[in-house]
């Protein structure tokens, strides 16, 4: 089972997410989607986050090698969950900012088969029906053009090959930060900005109304995939204490400040949003507590699964490509 892990980074140069522009305009605006990603310490924050994020991907095996693109990879939380399933099931063979993170996970974990390729997601260096199986996890809402994008995947999937992405739903983590910073502000100045409900997240980061199961099925009708079938369910996760809500939420916190605030804002209480939101979780919860994500997940032509079949599945906008 050979599979690459690609990170749409793009080039230096090519985009700037989070430089905080005049006008925000997520849907237009091509320059306004990677510097943050660019940052060095994203791969770090992003290892953090498998704790939240591993619920949403699906192990896919089949009897059968297959070629597998696990696009917009971050910290590759979906191609270790393939790895350790081909531990598991006996398939191991071997094989050989962000990017850089998921290159020495690869070598540090001996992930088998696996190449990791940093390319524009827009123009993938693969040739025509290359894959099998591609993979999109929790990313395809918050690329700058992701209606292009899905045509590149198209391209570059087999016929009567499968995709599958999860996308937002509703974010319960905004409510409670929301509450946590009602106060926070310069002396003098009104409260700092933050997303007052779910959809004011989801929509400033992303180019269409991707935490709508609706438009996502119809968005992967358009790029030409059949059979398409979503769902959206709950994901409830569990903090021990506020400071690991903080930690794993990092990049979600920190691209929200980069979005929202303005230059002194950032300067003077960039330092102060963490130690506000330890003091509110920790005054209303008093200990653990359950915050509920809920993704947009979907599924079709599912194939046969090895010995250790996985009957859930919890990938969103999941479609197949017509055969001719």
């Amino acid at each position: 089972m050979a599979s690459y892990t690609h990170s749409s980074q793009g080039t230096p140069g090519q985009s700037k997410l989070f430089l905080n522009p005049a006008a925000l305009d997520p849907a237009g605006d091509r320059d306004n989607h990677t510097s943050f990603w660019r940052n060095p310490r994203v791969g770090n924050i992003y290892r953090n986050t498998e704790y939240i994020t591993v619920p949403i991907t699906q192990p896919l095996l089949t009897t059968a090698p297959i070629e597998v693109l696990d696009v917009c990879c971050g910290a590759g939380v979906v191609s270790a969950r393939i790895q350790e399933m081909l531990k598991m099931a006996g398939q191991e063979v071997k094989g050989g900012g962000q990017i850089e993170h998921v290159r020495s996970r690869v070598e540090k974990d001996g992930w088998t088969d696996t190449t990791v390729v940093q390319a524009d997601i827009a123009s993938l260096p693969f040739e025509l029906d290359s894959f099998d199986f591609i993979v999109v996890g929790m990313a395809l809402m918050v690329v700058a053009e992701p209606y292009a994008d899905l045509a590149e995947l198209y391209r570059v999937l087999k016929p009567g090959g499968r995709i599958a992405s999860s996308t937002w739903a509703t974010e319960g983590w905004v409510y409670d930060t929301r509450d946590a910073v009602a106060n926070l502000g310069i002396p003098g100045q009104q409260p700092v900005p933050w997303p007052q409900k779910s959809c004011h997240l989801t929509g400033l980061w992303s180019p269409g109304a991707w935490d709508d199961p609706y438009f996502a099925a119809a968005m992967y009708n358009a790029s030409g995939l059949i059979e398409i079938k979503s769902e959206t369910m709950p994901k409830p996760i569990t903090f021990r204490d506020p400071e690991q809500f903080c930690t794993l939420f990092e990049a979600l916190l920190t691209g929200t400040v980069e979005r929202y605030w303005f230059a002194e804002q950032k300067e003077k209480l960039r330092h102060k949003l963490k130690p506000a939101i330890v003091e509110y979780l920790g005054k209303k919860y008093g200990g653990p507590f359950e915050i509920e994500r809920w993704q947009h997940s979907s599924y079709q032509g599912i194939r046969k699964f090895s010995d250790l079949e996985v009957k859930w599945v919890l990938l969103a906008g999941h479609g197949q490509k017509q055969q001719n």
